[in-house]
């Protein structure tokens, strides 16, 4: 009587062990596959943040410094060698201002990047579409029509 019921221990411990194999490997997998979305949900966007507050703290940073990036030696004179940084926040938002113009130019047909066209041109895009308006049209309408022999 005592064999038998060895041996059912035998295997329900047995039983008990594959199944804790198969929970910590189907915990493994699931570990594994969440790591995978997570990280390719990390990538970052490099054209994210091209905005006009940019482009201002662009232009105070050329004016203050006129190229931050460079290197410059103990004297505060620019050397060609390596030194140190005129500004190195400044340095940053020069290097992320040259990005955005090079992101600005990007075809990103069917929607494959998020991209600002307007991008260090906001102001201009408003003067050219000021030159569309009905009064600014109709001086030049006028004068074409004069011209054409529809005088007034």
């Amino acid at each position: 009587a005592e064999r038998p019921q060895l041996a059912l221990r035998h295997l329900r411990a047995a039983a008990q062990n594959s199944r804790r194999r198969a929970m910590k490997f189907a915990a493994a997998g699931l570990a594994l596959v969440l790591a995978v979305v997570c990280a390719s949900a990390l990538k970052q966007d490099p054209c994210a943040g091209c905005d006009e507050g940019l482009a201002l703290a662009y232009q105070g940073c050329a004016r203050e410094y006129g190229n931050p990036c460079a290197e410059t030696d103990e004297a505060g004179l620019v050397i060609s060698g390596a030194g140190t940084k005129k500004d190195v926040s400044c340095c940053l938002k020069k290097e992320k201002h040259d990005r955005c113009l090079t992101c600005k130019s990007m075809d990103c047909e069917f929607k494959t990047c998020n991209v600002n066209k307007l991008y260090y041109s906001e102001r201009q895009t408003v003067m050219v579409d000021k030159t569309k308006t009905k009064e600014a049209y109709s001086e030049h309408d006028a004068a074409a029509m004069k011209a054409a022999g529809w005088g007034f």
